[in-house]
């Protein structure tokens, strides 16, 4: 799935398309559904899994190839005629973040890149026809769509699989070609495919969860209804209010104000020093002397990957601007905007901002492996706070979780890092107005742990229990909060009733 940054990219290059002529696609491919635009969303989401760019707006020295001849070539299919569109469509995009100026700053020179992908879309059709450097999943794939078999319909491509899995040597390495004789193994192997993946496992041998369609652990089908507790809801004026009041919307707006006329930024897409000093000051934060860059305060970075992911900031090469949605922000804290609008506004950043922000970082770094691990702990903590539907110790919620998730004898590595993610989640979702914290004023917390914390994130002030065990420590979802929980569960088809419906 394309994360929200590309499909953003994806919808913006279709509006910049649509008052221009003579691109070199008929108007039809463009559409939604169009083989030009699906060959965009394919070459992007091919970055995304197995480039290990997920920013499409940042192009380094050798991308352009990588994507189109070592990537393409071995793993796409030619579907939606990606072997006539694929170069043209990466042209397009260049072109797009060229003339809209959206290249993220650390790119390469655009002259550079165009010289590069000119000689990667010479290479591009021979590679894309060069049967020896096909990967298994390729290979698969192209052979299930010539035995006519629609990719999509699960039962035939099981059907098709199972086939091909009792298949005899000669059939398999019609399909294979040189990786029968590479990889001998596959002459005997047995076959699953779903959803555009493709493994070969010895005959026999038990599915891995990974490929199951219907396992009972993770179909929804196959388990028991979840039981939560009505939920009691005010008015939905009440709840418009309360999230116009949130701490998160109010300190996206000031950071969109604080860009309205541009600032410039690092080659990492960053403010300056001194401009991350007067960004705090803008949003009330209170923040060291020594903060020299945003990476340095944990809430000042969160805040700012928050603002670009819900587009009230947007990179523009060498600076910072606000984005298009910082108007209609604007508005709904003007009390310009219905009650409806206003809490689908919310609610959309609010979820963002629980699971985070989305990921950009490669998925094999440091940063990328700690954002996935994080990424579902906020929601399921809020899930949690639902169910008990009531003021609990943040120590039995933490407990609870990891026990639920990780059994009784966790490692204490991997407790931790739950913790804290646990807390990032909790701590984004007071910020939004959907938790209350209350801290005992009596609370005590080991002095060296405190200096630690607070040397590294900054001022904390009554924000430790966010990254520290501070004893006595209690959280709850508020109205806003359970009006949030709510309907997500609702969307996952879960039963989650109201003790009295909203007025």
């Amino acid at each position: 799935m394309l994360n929200r940054a590309a499909v953003r990219i994806v919808r913006d290059v279709r509006e910049w398309l649509s008052g221009r002529a003579g691109h070199g696609a008929a108007e039809e491919d463009w559409h939604p559904d169009g083989n030009a635009m699906c060959s965009l969303e394919l070459l992007l989401q091919a970055r995304q899994d197995w480039l290990n760019s997920p920013d499409p707006t940042l192009w380094r020295t050798g991308d352009a190839h990588r994507l189109l001849v070592d990537v393409a070539a071995q793993r796409l299919t030619d579907i939606y005629r990606l072997s006539e569109h694929g170069p043209a469509v990466v042209k397009l995009l260049i072109d797009f973040l060229d003339d809209t100026d959206r290249f993220h700053p650390a790119s390469m020179r655009v002259a550079t890149l165009r010289k590069e992908l000119d000689r990667a879309a010479a290479k591009f059709p021979a590679a894309m026809a060069d049967e020896s450097v096909w990967r298994l999943a390729k290979r698969v794939f192209v052979a299930i769509r010539a035995d006519g078999v629609d990719p999509a319909d699960d039962t035939a491509v099981d059907a098709w699989a199972a086939a091909f899995s009792a298949a005899t040597a000669e059939r398999r390495r019609a399909v294979l070609g040189a990786l029968a004789d590479r990889q001998p193994e596959f002459l005997v192997a047995q076959f699953v495919v779903q959803d555009g993946q493709v493994a070969a496992i010895e005959p026999g041998a038990p599915v891995s969860r990974r490929f199951r369609r219907h396992d009972p652990d993770t179909c929804e089908c196959c388990k028991e209804e979840p039981v939560f507790p009505a939920a009691a809801l005010p008015a939905v004026s009440e709840l418009a209010d309360a999230a116009r009041e949130s701490p998160l919307l109010r300190n996206l707006v000031a950071c969109g104000c604080w860009a309205a006329a541009g600032r410039a930024v690092t080659k990492h897409g960053l403010p300056s020093r001194d401009d991350t000093q007067s960004l705090a000051a803008a949003m009330g934060m209170e923040v060291r002397d020594s903060v020299r860059d945003l990476r340095d305060n944990l809430a000042l970075i969160r805040f700012w990957r928050l603002a670009l992911d819900v587009e009230v900031l947007r990179l523009h090469r060498t600076k910072v601007v606000a984005g298009p949605s910082l108007a209609d922000l604007e508005q709904v804290m003007d009390g310009a905007t219905d009650h409806d609008h206003t809490l689908r506004l919310w609610k959309d950043i609010a979820d963002i901002a629980v699971a985070g922000p989305t990921q950009l970082a490669a998925k094999d770094s440091l940063a990328g492996k700690l954002e996935e691990f994080s990424s579902p702990w906020g929601p399921r903590a809020l899930g949690e706070l639902y169910r008990i539907n009531n003021s609990v110790l943040l120590d039995d919620v933490l407990d609870r979780l990891v026990t639920d998730y990780h059994g009784s004898f966790a490692e204490e590595a991997l407790v931790m890092r739950t913790e804290a993610a646990v807390r990032t989640g909790l701590l984004a979702g007071a910020e939004a107005g959907m938790v209350e914290v209350t801290v005992p004023a009596d609370a005590e917390i080991d002095p060296e742990i405190a200096l630690l914390v607070d040397g590294v994130n900054g001022i904390l002030g009554d924000r430790v229990w966010s990254v520290a065990p501070v004893a006595g420590t209690r959280v709850g979802l508020t109205p806003l909060g359970r009006y949030q929980v709510r309907l997500n569960l609702l969307a996952e088809g879960s039963h989650a009733p109201l003790l009295e419906p909203m007025q």
